[in-house]
């Protein structure tokens, strides 16, 4: 029982220890939007060129997110994360202390090369210290804490705002992430992964696998069961993602649904996001990856938006269809992940979780354009069409991979 506890005791401490910071990354993306306007002001910007400091911050977590998922399968996931983390805090805070647009700029592709590290690190960390019977749990606590950080953003900072000004939000933000990298530093024997720091290769012979080491690991992602996996995180970002920035604008043009119910709506969505990925992780350590709960998420889950598009719903209806869509959504997220550890080799999870994360970045980036262009140029019920559509092609993306992972799973 003593053993018992033990193990417990350290998983929580684990997971605890890697979704703080995980809940900051969620924060420090959405830290800038409830400050477009007063950063506008500040700076005398136009839309276009506030707009650029996220492209660049999100072009430069692109860009970064799959070589430092090597580097952590090459070091460990620990002193990559605590490096990551003081890099973007320092970032998001000194925005506080700029004085120009260029910095504004700079800051933002300083902050997008340390927002690389969360997903890469986090995953290696989980997959190599948390219990197998709980690692769904943990999956789906991560990210639960992520939609944590997209909610407490906006709040925080619009707060600190109004108490004493713009700068002191972003230095305070910053702070926040020096603390949560402190946290780590003082429990970094507790998240050194197994292996991560034993049993190396001496230095001569280190350097002489280095290269096949990175051929192979390159070769592992272009395997189907990753390209797959990877165009599911774009599929989800381009329908959950896509939802979630148009779905107030959308239900204006269509309907002229008024703006508190559009808000209620959408805070429907996110917290049945945040309630479905909770349940789903007890259900995919329960049951595993199976593709019977793919079916029974993304189906209905894109049915219930089609549906919002085609018919003119009672407000109270409404608001509940967009929740119950977010929450079947939500409930697969833990065995999508659960599924990509079972596909991916021992020690390579780090370049696998920065590859397929990537697909977030690559669907946040495409979705927008396109929904902007059909809100303006065409019907707005094809918003919901649209985001459903690619809700219920995410399913063909993880009966792919599970078709290759299931005797490996079930061998685990």
């Amino acid at each position: 029982m003593a053993s018992l506890t033990a193990y417990f005791d350290r998983d929580a401490r684990v997971i605890g220890l890697v979704c703080f910071p995980h809940g900051l990354s969620h924060f420090y993306y959405m830290v800038l939007p409830p400050m477009f306007a007063v950063l506008k002001t500040a700076f005398g910007l136009n839309n276009l060129e506030i707009g650029l400091f996220m492209t660049i911050f999100a072009a430069a977590a692109a860009i970064g997110q799959t070589p430092v998922g090597f580097l952590v399968d090459k070091i460990g996931g620990r002193q990559v994360l605590i490096c990551g983390l003081l890099l973007e805090s320092i970032a998001i805070g000194s925005i506080g202390l700029a004085e120009s647009y260029w910095q504004l700029l700079a800051l933002g592709a300083i902050a997008g090369m340390g927002h690389t590290v969360y997903h890469p690190a986090d995953f290696a960390i989980m997959t190599s210290l948390v219990s197998n019977k709980r690692m769904g749990r943990a999956f789906g606590i991560h990210s639960f804490t992520g939609y944590l950080g997209f909610a407490a953003a906006p709040l925080f900072m619009t707060a600190i705002s109004e108490l004493w000004n713009w700068q002191a939000a972003f230095i305070l933000a910053g702070v926040l992430g020096l603390i949560a990298a402190s946290l780590l530093w003082l429990n970094s024997a507790l998240l050194r992964e197994m292996g991560a720091d034993s049993g190396r290769p001496k230095k001569t012979e280190q350097n002489s696998q280095n290269g096949s080491q990175v051929g192979q690991g390159i070769k592992l992602l272009f395997t189907a069961p990753m390209i797959a996996c990877f165009l599911y995180y774009v599929l989800h970002q381009m329908g959950n993602g896509g939802l979630r920035t148009f779905l107030g604008v959308a239900l204006w043009e269509l309907y002229a649904t008024p703006q508190v119910i559009a808000g209620m709506a959408l805070t429907g969505l996110m917290a049945g996001t945040a309630g479905g990925i909770l349940a789903g992780g007890f259900l995919a350590d329960r049951t595993g990856p199976q593709i019977w709960v793919a079916c029974m998420t993304l189906v209905p889950s894109a049915l219930l938006i089609a549906l919002v598009g085609a018919f003119e719903m009672p407000l109270i209806v409404l608001v509940l269809v967009i929740t119950a869509a977010g929450f079947l959504m939500g409930l697969l997220l833990p065995s999508r992940d659960l599924l990509l550890r079972s596909v991916t080799p021992d020690g390579s999870m780090g370049k696998a979780m920065g590859f397929v994360s990537t697909g977030s970045n690559v669907g946040g980036a495409i979705i927008p354009v396109v929904l902007g262009w059909v809100m303006d140029n065409s019907n707005p019920r094809y918003i919901f069409w649209i985001t459903a559509g690619m809700i219920a092609a995410a399913l063909f993306t993880f009966i792919t991979v599970k078709g290759v992972a299931s005797q490996e799973f079930d061998r685990k």
